[in-house]
């Protein structure tokens, strides 16, 4: 168990800026910049009034419970606290030129204490040692006192399922947020085109990545990244990407614009007949009911034996298919007809059928058409 004090200070300070041996112990504290105690057993932190020049300290690499003390670091400017025992973040209101944060690889719960913190840009509080079940909680004060300012956040590793609190950090340049629980692809589309300054994004390892065209998906809606999941981003692949993002556009439109021409079976009819094909099917319909039913009866014993109702469907089905009706069908699909009697006056004439010889078994009936061409239909 080693304290942080004065002493330690001057006794223990490693590299070229040491302590002069007919030096002070408070002037060599005033003059010092960087504090390098990275990886000694320090479990606390002592006031230091006379380090009032301190700018950097690393403490990384020890076993802090708590941060103290720092009300001494006015010009501090990076404090490098990873892989301690921290809990807590705390006691950093005396720090108001903090701009670099490391706090990777301790048991923080929630990011929070940072409100005075006016110009920190660049926060790592990646793999943070979490009860099971936990992930870490963005305080929403804190977050709004960093919209402004804060350009790089390191969150890899903490159980994230989610990145909607984050939305609020417009200048956000960078994001590293692999190996979370992020599954919602739209929602971080979504905060794409919010954050407009990012340049690097690192959201891999995470179940979205699975997704299909995850990479493409993310490149197309951000036009300012540069690096994504390790991997740059080129000029060409994003002008092509975008290239097919358009065309995929273009053509998703002219499908929703285009008719459907569909007749049932598949296949679509062309020459425009099929702006005509429910009401010709209509009026074919009605035209081969009334025929069949005012047909003759034909004795089984007749040598005329082919099926009427058969034929009249195979052919009308037929021209369904190609269509190829006559003209005489287009131009009754226009019609309005008025009455009953007059419904089918474009198919037969007034004496359709000639049943003078009804009762002779060897006489076949005769159908009579006005419209030579529609004779065709009954063939």
């Amino acid at each position: 168990m080693v304290k942080l004090t004065a002493d330690v200070i001057a006794k223990q300070t490693p590299g070229h800026n040491k302590r002069r041996a007919d030096e002070s112990v408070e002037h060599y504290l005033s003059r010092l910049t960087h504090l390098p105690f990275q990886n000694r057993g320090i479990d606390s932190i002592d006031s230091i009034p006379p380090c009032r020049l301190l700018t950097v300290i690393y403490l990384y690499d020890n076993i802090l419970n708590k941060i103290e003390n720092l009300n001494f670091a006015e010009n501090l400017t990076h404090l490098y606290l990873q892989n301690n025992r921290l809990q807590k973040l705390e006691n950093l209101d005396y720090c108001p030129k903090l701009q670099k944060l490391y706090l990777g690889g301790n048991q923080i719960q929630v990011l929070e204490g940072l409100d005075k913190c006016m110009q920190l840009k660049e926060i790592y509080i990646e793999n943070q040692r979490l009860p099971e079940g936990e992930k870490l909680v963005f305080e929403p004060r804190t977050l709004q006192c960093l919209s402004h300012v804060l350009e790089v956040l390191n969150v890899s590793g903490n159980n994230l399922d989610s990145l909607v609190e984050l939305s609020c950090l417009q200048k956000l340049e960078e994001l590293t947020a692999s190996n979370n629980n992020l599954e919602n692809l739209r929602e971080l589309i979504q905060l794409l085109s919010i954050w407009s300054h990012l340049k690097r994004l690192d959201t891999s390892r995470n179940p979205m990545c699975t997704k299909a065209r995850y990479r493409e998906r993310l490149i197309v809606v951000s036009t300012t990244l540069e690096m994504l999941d390790g991997k740059q981003i080129t000029d060409n692949s994003r002008q092509f990407l975008m290239s097919w993002k358009a065309s995929r556009e273009a053509q998703t439109t002219r499908e929703k614009s285009r008719p459907d021409f569909d007749d049932g079976s598949g296949d679509y009819l062309n020459h425009g007949f099929s702006v005509f094909l429910p009401t010709i099917r209509s009026n074919v319909a009605r035209a081969r009911s009334m025929a069949i039913h005012q047909m003759p009866a034909i004795p089984r014993q007749s040598s005329f034996r082919f099926d009427y109702r058969r034929n009249i469907i195979k052919a009308d089905l037929g021209l369904v298919k190609k269509g190829q009706f006559p003209m005489a069908l287009v131009e009754n699909a226009h019609r309005k007809m008025t009455s009953r009697s007059n419904k089918f006056s474009g198919f037969f004439a007034s004496n359709s059928f000639n049943n003078s010889n009804t009762n002779d078994s060897n006489n076949n009936p005769i159908i009579t058409f006005q419209d030579p061409s529609t004779q065709t239909f009954f063939k």
